[in-house]
């Protein structure tokens, strides 16, 4: 097995849930209150059953559901969370790729050997970790291919076939689970109280990934929703039937989609794991020599900080998109500003200038006892192109001498300019002309 996939179903929801577990059972919808004009990002399955889907704007929400609990989008919360997986997922795997808010692949392969384990135990207690860290419903698929580990996280049990009349006793176990033994009778139990979720762990054994997604709904297909229709309306519901289609009959179809929707049908997954690449950060600190709450040592202090972080060897010579100061306080808090530069930019001076203009007006809870720099979104130079003529009257007089020798000695007008002629109407060509250049 090659490939995990860590997936934790309706991520904002199961926040929620965790957080306040009266809402299990609920129809829940995270957006905002339904009086704002904003769209659904996560609803539960309750609130799926009723109508609402992500997209749909909250008043609309309201409509299908009025029993339904919303709550407000704490993307700072869900974005913590996820950097918990994946730093979760990291200290097991070296190339680690989030796809998703609660979404995470990983890979994995020769890890569980590394580690002296067989791949049931290792991947247990991959499950086993992630559940206790994050307190959420987690879901685990392991598989040889990315496409087949993300549908053994999604669908948690394979779908038992429908053995033929006679064949009950014919069908083999397989992905290394154990003939299933008559039920037991059972006594008849209560409704099951509420509580966490434990998600789900499958492991799909190498070289029968074709055999696991040939059960699997076509939902699991990642293409788009009404590809999922049209395929329901052709009768094909199981990932085993349109495997068995030709590749020219799905491409004549649905397209490109199609022919990748056959891939995936019938094992066939070149996609492999993509880590994202680790941002440099360059971050300096100073500690102020005397508790300030004025702006100039501040300003003095970040002049310095800014200039010893653009001499660091890491950035040599090249730009800086973004800043990020922060100045630690006596009472233990934090005040911190983010600038985002509308040019890259290695200029010192450049930056004090958008720096300072916000240090003084700010205005401090306390006095400031230390301050810190951090440089990120390091790229390389930027070329800013300047104007071909220095702007004024004299440049201007030049440049349309220059035009008029040019249209004498050709017989004609060689150079134009663009000017708005219909620009309310709906053909293109009528909205705008173009004009000979001159006085």
């Amino acid at each position: 097995m090659d490939v995990a996939c860590l997936l934790v179903p309706g991520f904002l929801v199961a926040i929620a849930r965790r957080d306040n577990p009266q809402l299990a059972r609920r129809p829940v919808v995270v957006g905002g209150s339904p009086e704002e004009h904003a769209q659904v990002t996560g609803c539960s399955r309750e609130a799926a059953a009723a109508g609402v889907t992500i997209g749909t704007t909250l008043r609309r929400a309201l409509a299908l559901c009025p029993d339904a609990v919303f709550l407000p989008l704490q993307e700072s919360q869900a974005q913590a969370e996820h950097a918990r997986i994946a730093a979760l997922l990291q200290r097991y795997s070296p190339a680690v790729e989030a796809v998703a808010p609660g979404h995470v692949h990983a890979d994995v392969r020769g890890l569980a050997r590394m580690a002296g384990l067989d791949e049931a135990a290792f991947f247990a207690d991959l499950h086993e970790a992630a559940l206790a860290e994050t307190g959420l419903p987690v879901s685990l698929g392991v598989a040889d291919t990315v496409f087949a580990a993300h549908a053994a996280a999604v669908c948690p049990r394979r779908p038992p076939p429908a053995p033929a009349p006679g064949e009950e006793q014919l069908q083999a176990p397989l992905f290394g689970e154990r003939p299933p033994r008559p039920a037991a009778p059972r006594p008849a139990r209560g409704p099951r109280p509420p509580g966490p979720a434990r998600g789900h762990l499958t492991l799909v054994d190498r070289g029968y990934s074709r055999d696991y997604l040939a059960r699997l709904p076509v939902e699991v297909l990642p293409v788009d929703p009404l590809m999922h229709q049209r395929l329901r309306l052709f009768g094909l519901e199981r990932l085993g039937q349109v495997a068995v289609l030709s590749l020219s009959a799905m491409q004549a179809q649905f397209g490109k989609d199609g022919a990748r929707a056959w891939q995936l049908a019938s094992g066939q997954d070149d996609s492999r794991v993509v880590p994202a690449r680790e941002e440099l950060r360059i971050e300096q600190e100073l500690e102020l020599p005397a508790p300030t709450a004025l702006f100039e040592p501040l300003v003095v202090g970040t002049r310095a900080l800014i200039q010893r972080a653009l001499t660091h060897p890491e950035i040599n010579g090249q730009s800086v998109r973004r800043l990020d100061w922060r100045a630690g306080l006596e009472s233990g808090e934090q005040v911190t500003r983010r600038f985002v530069f509308r040019e890259p930019t290695n200029d010192a001076a450049r930056m004090l200038f958008v720096v300072r203009q916000r240090i003084e007006r700010l205005q401090l809870p306390a006095a400031a006892v230390a301050i810190a720099v951090t440089l990120s979104g390091i790229c390389s130079e930027y070329g800013h192109q300047a104007n071909l003529w220095p702007v004024g009257p004299r440049r201007h007089r030049e440049l349309i001498d220059a035009v008029e020798q040019l249209n004498t000695r050709t017989g004609g007008a060689q150079v134009f300019r663009i000017v708005e002629v219909q620009p309310w109407s709906r053909i293109p060509e009528r909205q705008l002309g173009l004009v000979a250049f001159g006085p």
